[in-house]
């Protein structure tokens, strides 16, 4: 990993999304492009990818890359993207980021057993899947098992409780509560045991004393 290289700006933004379509059946791609919600849907995005501003990163591995929205915002500051996606259609996003200028080795498969070789990748991203997994701390050990000693994983994931599904059930989302079964406390609590270390966390709140999101950048222990 080399930080010496200028920094990038990286973000999401309604122009980089522009002729984005979603790619597969719980891509949530068209709530960030909306006048209102889109806004905070980029916003707990954005407040992750500016905890790797800065930095350049030689291998990264996105998990859960849907429509490839991320990887276009991180490509700047990476060297060689891949990505995994239990639903997306690889071929759909390999080719928006292609009409880009950008190239990624994409693939469908799952975190519970990442097809990759270990101490392979310099950085790890994944936003608003773990969430969805009952079986969280497998899913942690096998990012760690793919960072190389020191890499860094950047986890974001939505609160999960009775007002955020409130919320959820007012933009169209029905039933959010049977999706979203793992709260991000119980994930943050197995961090240590899968060999991770919080850097830095962020949190974005609509409120004072309600986080509505949560964004960790992890670190892999040497």
């Amino acid at each position: 990993m080399n930080n010496n290289r200028p920094q990038a700006d990286l973000q999401l933004t309604t122009s980089l999304l522009e002729g984005l379509v979603p790619n597969g059946p719980t891509d949530p791609i068209a709530y960030y492009k909306r006048p209102l919600i889109g806004r905070f849907f980029r916003e707990r995005i954005n407040l992750g990818l500016r905890m790797i501003a800065g930095r350049r990163y030689g291998k990264a591995l996105e998990v859960g890359y849907g429509a490839g929205a991320v990887l276009l915002a991180i490509a700047a500051s990476v060297d060689e993207l891949h990505g995994i996606d239990l639903d997306a259609d690889p071929a759909l996003a390999e080719e928006w980021l292609g009409s880009h200028g950008r190239t990624a080795r994409l693939i469908k498969g799952s975190v519970y057993e990442l097809p990759y070789e270990a101490a392979e990748f310099d950085l790890a991203v994944c936003f608003s899947v773990f969430e969805h997994l009952y079986q969280y701390e497998q899913g942690l050990r096998e990012v760690a098992r793919v960072l190389k000693p020191g890499g860094h994983f950047l986890l974001g994931m939505p609160a999960v409780n009775s007002i955020m599904e409130l919320g959820f059930r007012a933009i169209g989302f029905r039933n959010i509560n049977e999706r979203h079964v793992t709260p991000p406390r119980a994930v943050s609590s197995a961090f240590d045991r899968a060999g991770l270390r919080v850097t830095q966390h962020e949190r974005l709140r609509l409120l004072p004393g309600l986080p509505l999101y949560f964004n960790w950048l992890l670190e892999k222990a040497a």
